[in-house]
């Protein structure tokens, strides 16, 4: 891999988590740094995923302790 694109990965913290959980992007970057576009794609709609999934957590637990207060009241 370049080195100008392993700066470019590896100076922001959340893109290189997301390159060692999904290992397979060092053979496509490997073969063409062209790809660094796809790679930022599949790390936004993971990073959006992420963030949904959190949302929902939070508003799952906002719900159960909503639902409790009700029975208690």
């Amino acid at each position: 891999m370049e080195y100008d694109l392993q700066f470019k990965i590896y100076n922001d913290k959340k893109q290189a988590l997301f390159l060692k959980e999904n290992s397979d992007w060092y053979k496509y970057l490997n073969r063409n740094p062209d790809n660094y576009q796809a790679f930022l794609d599949a790390y936004k709609k993971h990073s959006r995923n992420t963030t949904t999934k959190k949302i929902n957590s939070v508003i799952d637990t906002l719900d159960t302790v909503n639902h409790i207060f009700k029975i208690i009241n």
